[in-house]
């Protein structure tokens, strides 16, 4: 026979030896006192049945004093045996689990004895009957707190002491290792409540590793496998994820950490890397699913925490953004929270996609880790990692410059780009599926104050003179190179801000700056947002910075072009301070200055009035392109160009009369090519030079323009005939 315990079953099966041997202690006791009254403990189990379930274990002795002093002889015996047996385990590394969890909580000998007793009904139901007999009554098959105080205690004053073990602050039932199983409401005095052993706890004590049941719908145990060298971080975030870790291993005890990023910045993967540092599991808690969920909110934390303790792993909070807002219930949550974290004694990470301070004792000794987005540098080793040479350079360092992404965005957009060539029936993914599947992660928040732009047009949609659209392709071409000359060219150091882009379109109503917007955003593969000024400006103090704020913070984290129309009325000259009202408009111009300077995508404004912008706006442009009127032969060519392919016109249309005669931008030839063209349907029939021109009428009469028969000419007589 050896003197350890080679299985953890071998260890609990002599603990329940142990505790038989208490409980026949007990009834001897109960006999000597001939305490069993007209025989009604016999009427459910009787003496003969209890002896049988007894078995050898019962000293052969008429004496019922020798036979309780025997029991006793035995219980010390076996006491010393299993202690000796536990340190020899311990010493060979054979894990005991019952031991492990007084260790993990502090329980001491005897609460240990009152999980054996209180759990012993699970693992073998003769301790049913054994109960039911002790407590007198057949349906009373869990011990109650008074059966446990008389099987562990030998005098009064000693079960009086022993009550604390019982109260709702100590370890059993602070940690939820045990539970009563009448409500509160029940009113019973302490020593008539039953109790029971929590389920989680009984399946830890035999051996099995899943997570609470309770807790499994929002949490997952990760086993960390990547190292933190793997990660693909900036250098200066490794030193200081280092100099934590290096600082823990010296403190121990309540070590807490603060990461902030963008979704996929890399908070869980940081997480992990730490925890693989330690070689401890990460226990991760979805709070968003958690405070969705109906249920009882400290039980639940307490039940996640002790989890951790259980599994020796860490605690990662993700989404904790979810309870910024002041609002009274998610207040509860936070100092729920906050407690547990005040009460832990291992690793836990909060984490968080927005910034924030904690108040409280416990973050004292809290640390804080911000992972900002990538740089151009390592977006474009990202893509690289996770492509495997599927694309060239020029396409990897494309979608690094365009796409201002976290590495989860990237895995992500890649996953989407793979769904689409399904879909296609296609093996590989194509340069289109990637920017497909970038698009898909934009952030969609922008459409509550902007309105999304398909882009519909090319460059040869745009009629413009040579030396604009030359201006209109520096543009793009600055976004295209914006990684070469920041990152690799070192410029990036050289410059703490001003490194978005910021272009100005000025001209009058219908040139083409839209339509120039939409050609830059299709080239370039982003989306456009052109920002409805309706719902930005507000009358009320403080709001229209507010919106600005959030425009240019989902314009960001979207990786959007930002498109403000008829820009003069935001971004117009600050004016000399008379009342509270001026005051408050260049406060907010002022804070648009900022948000501009700050900001590192793409801004286009367009302007009818360029000399109503404020200088200040002006020095922060980057690109100024004047569309001009069109001259005689851009309108000619735009007169052609709007005419679809698929569009039945007839012979009669007149091109060069009709350029030469009507002085109008791009925006009013559309509005006259699409009049005709339903007047044609009205009619049945082809498009006709009379369609155009009767178009052109009520086109003139909208704008305010009076049709004169120098412009009509030969045609004035068709007007002439048509109503008012």
């Amino acid at each position: 026979m050896t003197n350890y315990y080679e299985t953890n079953m071998q260890y609990l099966s002599e603990e329940l030896k142990r505790i038989d041997l208490l409980i026949h202690q007990q009834i001897q006791r109960i006999r000597q006192k001939k305490e069993v009254v007209d025989g009604f403990q016999e009427i459910y189990v009787s003496d003969g049945e209890i002896d049988s379930i007894l078995g050898d274990t019962y000293p052969a002795n008429d004496d019922e004093d020798q036979r309780i002093q025997a029991l006793r002889g035995l219980i010390a015996e076996i006491e010393t045996e299993i202690e000796e047996k536990k340190v020899e385990s311990q010493r060979r590394g054979i894990t005991l689990n019952l031991p492990l969890l007084a260790n993990f909580f502090g329980l001491t000998p005897f609460e240990i004895d009152v999980i054996l007793i209180s759990m012993a009904p699970e693992l073998d139901t003769k301790y049913e009957r054994l109960y039911a007999y002790l407590q007198n009554d057949a349906i009373k098959k869990q011990p109650c707190v008074y059966l446990i105080l008389d099987l562990l205690c030998n005098a009064n004053d000693e079960k009086i002491y022993a009550r604390q073990y019982f109260d709702a602050g100590a370890p059993l039932f602070k940690h939820h290792l045990l539970q009563f199983t009448e409500a509160p409401e029940e009113e019973k005095s302490l020593l008539s409540r039953f109790i029971k052993v929590d389920d989680r706890i009984i399946n830890y004590i035999l051996g099995f590793e899943q997570i609470d049941t309770k807790i499994e719908p929002f949490t997952e145990l990760i086993r960390p496998q990547a190292d933190l060298e793997e990660l693909l971080l900036l250098e200066e975030q490794k030193v200081r994820i280092y100099g934590l870790i290096k600082r823990w291993k010296i403190t121990g005890g309540r070590r807490t950490c603060f990461l902030q990023g963008h979704y996929g910045a890399g908070k869980k993967m940081v997480a992990q890397g730490i925890c693989k540092e330690f070689g401890i599991p990460l226990l991760t808690v979805d709070v968003a699913a958690l405070i969705n969920r109906e249920a009882d909110f400290e039980d639940t934390i307490s039940r996640i925490f002790r989890e951790a303790v259980l599994q020796e792993s860490a605690v990662y909070l993700e989404h904790f953004e979810r309870l910024f807002s002041e609002d009274a219930t998610n207040s509860f949550y936070k100092t729920v929270i906050f407690k547990a974290l005040e009460d832990c004694r291992g690793i836990a990470f909060i984490a968080s996609e927005e910034a924030r301070e904690f108040d409280g004792e416990w973050q004292k000794d809290l640390f804080k880790i911000e992972i900002p987005i990538p740089d151009y540098g390592l977006r474009r080793q990202i893509w690289e990692k996770r492509l495997n040479g599927k694309f060239g350079e020029g396409d990897v360092s494309a979608l690094a410059i365009k796409f201002k992404f976290t590495a989860g965005q990237i895995k992500d957009a890649i996953a989407s780009a793979e769904k689409l060539a399904v879909l296609h029936a296609r093996e590989d993914i194509t340069v289109e599926d990637i920017y497909d599947g970038c698009r898909a992660q934009s952030n969609q928040k922008l459409t509550a104050l902007a309105k999304r732009i398909k882009p519909k047009y090319n460059w040869g949609d745009l009629i413009l003179p040579k030396e604009k659209k030359e201006q209109l392709k520096e543009v793009k071409n600055y976004i295209k190179n914006k990684g070469v000359v920041y990152h690799d060219w070192g410029f990036d150091n050289k410059l703490s801000l001003g490194k978005g882009l910021n272009i100005l379109f000025s001209g009058t109503s219908g040139t083409g700056k839209t339509m120039a917007a939409e050609v830059i955003a299709s080239e370039l593969g982003l989306d456009l947002y052109k920002i409805d000024l309706s719902l930005v400006v507000s009358k009320y103090i403080g709001e229209t910075e507010k919106n600005l704020n959030r425009i240019f913070k989902e314009a960001e984290q979207s990786n959007a072009i930002l498109f403000f129309d008829e820009a003069d009325a935001l971004f117009g000259k600050r004016s000399e301070v008379r009342d509270s009202h001026d005051r408050y408009a260049n406060i907010e111009i002022s804070y648009l200055l900022q948000k501009m300077e700050e900001n590192e995508g793409i801004v286009i404004m367009a302007t009818n009035l360029s000399q109503n912008i404020d200088d200040a706006f002006m020095r922060r442009m980057h690109f100024t392109v004047e569309f001009p009127f069109p001259e005689e032969e851009y309108r000619y060519e735009i007169w052609r160009s709007l005419f679809p392919k698929e569009a039945p016109i007839a012979e009669d249309i007149e091109f060069e009369f009709l350029a030469k005669r009507f002085k109008l931008a791009g925006g009013n030839i559309k509005n006259i090519i699409v009049t005709a063209a339903f007047l044609a349907a009205e009619d049945s029939g082809d498009i006709t030079m009379e369609h155009v021109i009767k178009a052109a009428k009520r086109e003139f009469q909208k704008i305010g323009k009076v049709c004169s028969q120098s412009e009509f000419g030969r045609y004035y007589e068709v007007i002439c005939g048509l109503e008012g």
